[in-house]
């Protein structure tokens, strides 16, 4: 005997019901009042030199240009511990790096560091603006012009 349309409904139905009394009852005990969603905010946090085993997003070797990478007369070396600028302006030895994140993938940070360089000695103040991208950064040494750098490839 074939069935009809109406009796395969009748059928699914009461399979549908049969699953439906295997389920858990609807009560509130399962549901999570909802968290409220916190925007993003600018987190600023001061601390010393990372620890030797976290290298900051900074470190690495930069050069105006990055024809100019193979050429160690016009790269600086950047670390959690010394700043090598380029030939001429001197070392630093970093004292404090301040790490701001202004937004989503914005990072900043302000680094101070005692400086020795032909022409004088002193403490430096340094800025690193990293946008979305995390290979170029616009650096500023105290209040001299920023210039932009592109970090060097893994040599």
């Amino acid at each position: 005997m074939k069935s009809t349309s109406g009796q395969r409904w009748a059928i699914g139905a009461m399979a549908l019901a049969s699953l439906a009394g295997c389920s858990p009852p609807a009560t509130d005990q399962y549901a999570k009042p909802a968290q409220p969603v916190a925007a993003p905010s600018a987190i600023s946090t001061v601390v010393g030199p990372p620890p030797a085993n976290i290298a900051p997003g900074f470190e690495g070797v930069w050069a105006s240009v990055e024809t100019d990478c193979g050429d160690p007369a016009k790269t600086a070396t950047l670390s959690a511990k010394t700043l090598k600028l380029m030939p001429g302006q001197g070392e630093c030895t970093v004292k404090s790096i301040s790490e701001e994140h202004p937004s989503g993938r914005a990072m900043s940070y302000t680094i101070t560091a005692d400086c020795v360089a032909a022409d004088r000695t002193g403490e430096d103040t340094f800025r690193l603006n990293f946008g979305p991208s995390d290979t170029a950064v616009q650096f500023q040494q105290n209040a001299r012009e920023p210039m932009r750098l592109v970090r060097c490839p893994p040599q």
